[in-house]
C-alpha cells in the first residue's frame, strides 16, 4: 500500500511538473525555429532547429542595453531593499514601541493594494517632477512592491531566534547595533540571502510598472521584450528568443543560489 501511495505521488508530481514546465519547453522551441515554422505550427516538433532569431537578437544593442537596465535596477531595489528590511524587521521583532502594532498592519496593508492602483499616482508625480525615464524613480517604485514582502519574512527570521541571544549580549557590552551585527545576522543570513534572490527574480521580471516609467534611457528586458511586438505582424521567434535570454540569468541564478535559498525558505519551520 505505501509503494502504491508512494507510486502515485510521483506521478501526480511529474504530471504536475511537465505541465508546469510546457510553457518554457515551448518557449524555446519557438526560439528555435525559423518564422515560417513558428507561425504554421506552433506546437510542431518537426522542424529544423536554427539558431538565426538568438543570433538577430544578439546583434541589437537594444537588447544589451536592456539587460543593462534591468541588472542596475533590480540590483539596486534588492540591495536597498534588503538594507531597509535588515533594520526595519529588527526593530519590527526585538523593539517595543508605541504604535507598533499599526505600523505593522500598514507595512501588511501595502501588499494588499493592487499594484496597477499605485500607477497612475507614481506617474503622476514622477512626470511632475521630472523624473520619469529615471533609475530613482523606478527603483521607488519597486520598493513599494518587494520591501513589505521582505520585512514580513525577515521578522519571522528574527521571531525564531531567543531573546537570551539579545540579553547575553547586552550584559558582554553590546550595544544594539553590534549585537545585530555580530549576534543575530549570521544566524538569519541565509533567510537575508533568500529573501534577496526572490526580491531579485522578482524584480527582474516586473513589467507593469516599467512599462509606464521607463523610457529609450531605462528601458528594461520585459519591455523591450512587449516592443518587438509589431502592430502588423509579430515574429513569434524573435520574440520566445528574447524571452529565453531574459529567463537565463534568473536560471544561473537559482542553480548557483539554491542550497542556500532552501536553507533560508526552511528557517523556522521545525521548531521545539
Amino acid at each position: 500500500m505505501k509503494r502504491l501511495l508512494s507510486a502515485l505521488k510521483y506521478a501526480v508530481l511529474s504530471i504536475y511538473g511537465i505541465i508546469s514546465l510546457f510553457p518554457f519547453l515551448l518557449v524555446v522551441l519557438t526560439a528555435l525555429k525559423k518564422k515560417k515554422d513558428a507561425l504554421s505550427n506552433p506546437l510542431s516538433l518537426a522542424f529544423t532547429p536554427t539558431l538565426e532569431n538568438f543570433l538577430y537578437q544578439l546583434q541589437k544593442s537594444e537588447v544589451f542595453r536592456a539587460i543593462g537596465h534591468s541588472l542596475i535596477i533590480a540590483l539596486s531595489a534588492t540591495l536597498i531593499a534588503i538594507l531597509l528590511g535588515i533594520f526595519s524587521s529588527y526593530a519590527m521583532s526585538r523593539l517595543r514601541f508605541r504604535g507598533k502594532t499599526l505600523s505593522q498592519g500598514a507595512i501588511l496593508s501595502l501588499r494588499l493594494i493592487p499594484p496597477i492602483s499605485l500607477v497612475i499616482p507614481y506617474f503622476i508625480i514622477f512626470s511632475k517632477l521630472g523624473l520619469l525615464d529615471n533609475y530613482f524613480s523606478i527603483i521607488i517604485m519597486y520598493l513599494t512592491i518587494c520591501l513589505p514582502l521582505i520585512v514580513w519574512m525577515m521578522k519571522s527570521f528574527y521571531d525564531e531566534l531567543p531573546i537570551e541571544l539579545d540579553e547575553a549580549a547586552c550584559v558582554d557590552g553590546c550595544t544594539r547595533l553590534q549585537t545585530l551585527w555580530y549576534v543575530l545576522l549570521p544566524p538569519i543570513a541565509p533567510g537575508i540571502f533568500a529573501s534577496a534572490a526572490l526580491t531579485f527574480i522578482v524584480m527582474w521580471n516586473e513589467f507593469m510598472y516599467a512599462l509606464y516609467i521607463t523610457g529609450s534611457g531605462t528601458r528594461t528586458l520585459p519591455v523591450e521584450i512587449y516592443n518587438s511586438i509589431g502592430y502588423y505582424s509579430l515574429d513569434w521567434g524573435k520574440m520566445a528568443a528574447t524571452a529565453v535570454i531574459a529567463i537565463i540569468p534568473a536560471i544561473l541564478f537559482i542553480a548557483l543560489a539554491q542550497k542556500y535559498i532552501v536553507k533560508g525558505l526552511t528557517m523556522g519551520a521545525v521548531k521545539g
